[in-house]
């Protein structure tokens, strides 16, 4: 398959990470995606998601036609947005200033980490379950609704979404959603621990489980955005930066 980003060689993960999360709010908020030109559109509303309404995903290396297509796009003056914006490297200062000058402000730079999954998985853990039923998933919710995380059972139905959670004396202490939406290629969409446990590994329990059921699917490399607190987890584990984005949100000044 010819790869449409040449500026980016790893362009597949973000085809794989937009693919998978937007399929995930689909099930879960009935939210939409499309793509428009030279950019893609997650259009949230009011779904419980993220602080914006509107997601723009660069998918054109162009920054001009990305700003005139999301300049052109209809969005209510009631709602927020956000454009992000993929590169290959951590820090990339002229792409920062082609966005800038459109009267858009720098958000943050994040990285999108990949890993190729072995041919057999090595660890399965004992105290990580898949939750299949709704009585599993409102189990693990009791303890994991105290903290704002939820397995949502619209998605126990759904073939491309998989949840875990991990147990401590019996009880749910943490979270994992696996998606396997993108041919090949697994992404973690959440992975939650409850604060009072942990750095105890439960973090590490849940992924090596995914790991374990993403080979049984025949699935050959893992994607995700980790959180600052799950970083270090990720890269003990093997994980590494594949590219990066950087997020862009209007500062009310007229563009140039």
């Amino acid at each position: 398959m010819k790869n449409p980003r040449p500026d980016i060689e790893n362009w597949w993960a973000v085809e794989a990470m937009i693919s998978s999360y937007n399929h995930v709010y689909h099930v879960t908020h009935k939210t939409k995606y499309k793509v428009h030109g030279p950019i893609g559109v997650s259009i949230y509303e009011g779904a419980p998601i993220a602080s914006f309404q509107y997601e723009f995903l660069a998918l054109s290396a162009d920054a001009r036609s990305v700003m005139d297509a999301v300049l052109a796009y209809p969005i209510p003056d009631d709602k927020q947005y956000i454009i992000d914006v993929f590169h290959p490297k951590p820090s990339n200062p002229a792409l920062k200033e082609q966005y800038t000058k459109y009267a858009h402000e720098f958000v943050r730079t994040g990285p999108i980490l990949g890993l190729d999954l072995p041919a057999k998985a090595t660890t399965i853990p004992s105290n990580v379950c898949k939750a299949t039923t709704i009585q599993q998933a409102e189990t693990a919710n009791h303890n994991l609704t105290t903290e704002g995380e939820r397995i949502y059972v619209q998605t126990l139905r759904d073939k491309h979404i998989h949840s875990f959670y991990v147990t401590h004396e019996g009880e749910a202490v943490g979270w994992l959603q696996l998606v396997n939406v993108y041919p090949k290629v697994g992404y973690i969409n959440q992975l939650y621990v409850l604060k009072n446990y942990r750095n105890r590994k439960y973090g590490t329990a849940l992924v090596q489980r995914a790991h374990a059921h993403a080979i049984e699917l025949g699935l050959r490399r893992m994607v995700l955005i980790p959180s600052d607190q799950a970083m270090p987890l990720y890269r003990r584990l093997g994980y590494q930066p594949l590219l990066y984005f950087s997020a862009f949100r209007p500062n009310g000044d007229e563009h140039e």
